[in-house]
């Protein structure tokens, strides 16, 4: 990709900055269900009406008894055309609220799909909480149905599925190749699992979390507890709210270190007071391990195959895309420069000139021990 100028819109950062932390997990959920709705519109083999004459429509709960909003699988495919159409209904009524918070110049691929439909059928004002609808209202529910099944349908959007698609499993390939050849000169690893970041109100841009990285992994090749590091995976991302950061999974020796809670908040001080001089923050994920169900973090040896699978599981989400990040560099789809070029010395407007480099990789491999005397025994 060639350099190009994005757009941050600091007035809707600062307004999405000021949500509840309970506000934004909804501006999150309701993304979220966006994303899926669209998801399962365009999976369509042949298109078919959603919505029904005469048929009670009711807006959907995301939240468990506890208050907690439940987890979207954006790719999970819908049971009942019903569900489908009140997570349509449910999305339509907070698109405007969803877009007053929205900081960046161009919209992920659904949302833009989404929001275009919905406003060329002029949706987004209709009252989404009655259970009823007249028959030109549910003719123009299917017919804006229709409008982003066949805008998802276009050659260039098919062919940015597939990009995204193969660029995950492609990590996958290589984060599952890169544990396996660890644990092939490391009879025992601890895994530690630590989130880097920055406070909200620090200045942070490309460049000098791309520094922090490589000093980072510097630090814990020659300076974390002697000679006991051994691996490191990193992905680096773009938060609407907490701009850029580091999601890591550490490997350090198991034969030289035996705990790994400690270590990560080792790693995670020196971060906080050292390099950042205390305008960074860290997540010490081992510090909390009793809440994953299948915890792939501390020890893994290398015979302990269900530790390994969990271990590798706990790493896809290092491989995940994140769409954020490149609108922010690039805005990918095409036609934007055009169509919404915003004005160049709008003082709410903060321009990004930085060309994306590499967001995703791992440190180099240890080379291979040779092995003398008896094979390893479990």
């Amino acid at each position: 990709m060639t350099e190009n100028t994005s757009m941050i819109n600091l007035f809707k950062q600062q307004k999405l900055r000021a949500l509840s932390n309970d506000d934004y997990a909804l501006w999150q959920q309701v993304m979220a269900v966006i994303k899926r709705v669209v998801n399962a519109i365009a999976s369509m083999r042949n298109f078919k009406p959603i919505f029904e004459y005469g048929q009670r429509y009711y807006l959907p709960s995301y939240k468990d008894k506890t208050g907690h909003f439940y987890h979207v699988d954006v790719y999970k495919p819908y049971s009942d055309l019903t569900d489908l159409a009140e997570d349509f209904l449910y999305g339509l009524s907070m698109i405007r609220w969803l877009d007053q918070h929205y900081p960046l110049h161009y919209y992920p691929l659904h949302f833009r799909v989404f929001i275009e439909c919905v406003e060329d059928y002029r949706l987004e004002r209709i009252n989404c909480e009655q259970t009823r609808f007249q028959s030109r209202y549910i003719d123009r529910f299917n017919d804006c149905i229709y409008c982003i099944y066949k805008d998802m349908k276009t050659d260039s959007n098919m062919l940015e599925f597939k990009r995204v698609r193969d660029q995950v499993s492609h990590r996958k390939r290589k984060v599952n190749d890169y544990i396996q050849k660890l644990l092939g000169c490391h009879s025992r690893l601890v895994a530690i699992r630590v989130d880097f970041g920055y406070r909200e109100d620090a200045e942070v841009s490309y460049e000098l979390i791309s520094e922090h990285r490589e000093k980072l992994l510097r630090y814990l090749r020659e300076r974390h507890d002697g000679d006991a590091f051994a691996g490191f995976i990193w992905k680096l991302e773009y938060g609407l709210r907490k701009s850029y950061h580091l999601h890591t999974m550490i490997f350090l020796d198991g034969s030289k270190v035996q705990e790994s809670i400690s270590h990560g908040k080792l790693i995670g001080q020196y971060w906080i007071d050292e390099m950042t001089e205390g305008e960074g923050v860290t997540y010490n994920c081992n510090a909390h391990m009793d809440k994953y169900q299948h915890c792939g973090l501390g020890r893994v040896d290398y015979h302990d195959q269900r530790k390994i699978e969990n271990l590798k599981k706990a790493c896809q989400y290092l491989t995940k895309y994140d769409e954020s990040l490149e609108l922010l560099h690039y805005g990918y789809q095409a036609g934007y420069d055009q169509d919404r070029q915003p004005e160049q010395d709008d003082p709410l407007i903060q321009p990004i000139h930085s060309e994306l480099g590499r967001v995703f990789g791992t440190a180099r491999l240890p080379k291979p021990r040779v092995q003398l005397g008896r094979p390893r025994r479990k």
